[in-house]
């Protein structure tokens, strides 16, 4: 900061402050007893600033100077508003990563947690069946290696909603939900710590039902796992990532490269009976919302 000069009182030194700042530039005033000291905080715009001062001093009452007050008034309602704003959204980093996980992403802790309950559960021969009938998108009876069932979804129909989703949480092997746990804690806690818990749920059942059903109609009901889920997920953020630099998603690209090569070799059949449909229809929606999202935001685009 450095003082550029002076002005004779306190009425003149507002006018030329005002008219400054609706040229961009800020200064400070520092009254004493018979005059009023001009600084300028910005370095680079010293000479900017002397060169106005001279020629207000040779005219203070000029007309430009004289509508500059409610312009500057203006300018300075709006940084206190964009100050206030972004004191609200100003997140204390330590104090939440000093936060138990469960408390920090309470859904991404959910959705584990009752992947985790409800696999144990299916290990006892007295619980595996009723859960699977329970929570499968469709009840079905197993006849030999056969499974007779309705392709009208009667359950759903007469009430039994939460099966749309809830085939997320069923899982069939060790390697199965592990695989799905972690991907889930890595991408459900990025968004959820970025976006809130509100919008992590809403992406989930937003990928949940649409994978869950393409992959029903293609195989029926004798699937589940949260990889539909876990897909979507990838797929939004790395949408996001591509197009939305100011989302603060970063998805690697050896991330990239294996969740997509996982995605084609699940499809060659050599990993044996894999929830295909889930994985595309949750890929594809989840893509869908990171690209929509992203360019609905945008003035000029799509609004």
């Amino acid at each position: 900061m450095r003082k550029i000069g002076a002005l004779p009182n306190g009425q003149q030194a507002k006018r030329f402050e005002d008219y400054l700042l609706t040229t961009g530039v800020e200064i400070k005033v520092e009254q004493s007893d018979d005059q009023c000291s001009i600084w300028v905080f910005d370095e680079d715009q010293i000479e900017h600033a002397k060169r106005e001062l001279q020629e207000f001093s040779t005219n203070p009452d000029a007309e430009k100077y004289q509508d500059a007050t409610r312009q500057a008034d203006a300018i300075r309602e709006t940084k206190i508003k964009k100050a206030a704003d972004t004191a609200r959204k100003q997140v204390n980093v330590r104090e939440t990563w000093n936060q138990p996980f469960t408390s920090r992403c309470p859904v991404t802790s959910l959705l584990i947690g009752v992947s985790v309950v409800v696999f144990l559960l299916m290990q006892s021969n007295e619980f595996n069946t009723e859960i699977r009938q329970e929570l499968s998108i469709g009840s079905f009876q197993v006849s030999g290696n056969m499974i007779r069932y309705s392709p009208y979804l009667l359950d759903i129909r007469a009430g039994e909603v939460w099966r749309l989703v809830t085939p997320i949480f069923l899982h069939f092997s060790i390697m199965h939900i592990l695989f799905n746990c972690m991907m889930c804690y890595q991408l459900g806690g990025a968004i959820e710590f970025n976006r809130g818990s509100a919008r992590l749920a809403l992406l989930v059942l937003l990928t949940a039902i649409p994978s869950n059903l393409a992959q029903f109609y293609w195989s029926g009901p004798s699937f589940g796992g949260l990889s539909g889920v876990v897909y979507g997920m990838f797929g939004y953020m790395w949408m996001k990532s591509q197009f939305d630099p100011q989302s603060s998603f970063n998805i690697p690209p050896n991330m990239v490269v294996i969740l997509i090569g996982w995605f084609f070799l699940c499809m060659t059949g050599v990993m044996g009976p894999v929830a295909n449909l889930a994985h595309a229809g949750g890929l594809g929606m989840g893509m869908l919302i990171g690209v929509g999202m992203t360019f609905l935001k945008q003035p000029g685009k799509s609004k």
